[in-house]
């Protein structure tokens, strides 16, 4: 039985991509003065703005993640929740599942880019990156997040869409299941579950 489910945000829950991709490409053509496809970004989706900047290597690392944390706010109105997201999580919260959110988001992020979709109250406790020093794909957001909630990881569930993800749940031992969704690169990805569609997890903790 799983008795709890944590859910990343970007990719997952919320369609930030384009608000995403168009940021870092500003970023980088400020930075760099180079010119970045779409394509060639996807690989460093799910990062936090500090490590996607080191990993792309930006001479200065802080000054662009600041840059970046701005561009994707600037963004937000192209940010949307994925369809069904909220009708699931409303059923969850309906039958005692409890749910939460493990992000790279900075809680500044999380603030501006997620808390106006009105979904915030759905999670009973939050790990933003700010909370641990080490980040996806190491496994320390989640073991955080077990040691504050005191859940059971043997019955917990981590939902996201990057291998980062999931490398982060097989760290903490929580089984992985991918939001095939919003999945960037799924086929680098072993998920114990794949999900279509946001309903498939009610069938997966046995509420349909």
């Amino acid at each position: 039985m799983i008795h709890a489910v944590i859910f990343d945000v970007d990719g997952t829950l919320l369609n930030s991509d384009q608000a995403i991709i168009l940021a870092l490409q500003q970023v980088l053509r400020e930075e760099k003065n180079m010119e970045y496809p779409s394509e060639e970004l996807i690989p460093v989706l799910g990062m936090t703005s500090e490590n996607s900047m080191n990993l792309l290597e930006v001479p200065d690392v802080k000054h662009a993640a600041a840059k970046l944390t701005l561009y994707v706010k600037r963004n937000a109105h192209l940010m949307t929740l994925y369809p069904g997201i909220e009708d699931m999580l409303k059923k969850l919260a309906g039958k005692g599942i409890h749910t939460g959110v493990v992000t790279s988001k900075t809680r500044e992020e999380f603030k501006f880019d997620f808390m106006p979709h009105g979904i915030s109250e759905y999670f009973s406790h939050i790990i933003c990156a700010d909370d641990t020093s080490k980040h996806k794909p190491e496994p320390d957001p989640l073991i955080k997040y077990v040691e504050q909630t005191k859940i059971d990881p043997t019955t917990t569930l981590y939902v996201g869409d990057t291998v980062f993800d999931q490398q982060c749940a097989n760290g903490a031992q929580i089984d992985f299941a991918i939001a095939m969704w919003g999945a960037k690169q799924p086929e680098r990805t072993v998920a114990k579950y794949r999900l279509n569609r946001p309903d498939d997890l009610l069938r997966i903790v046995g509420l349909e």
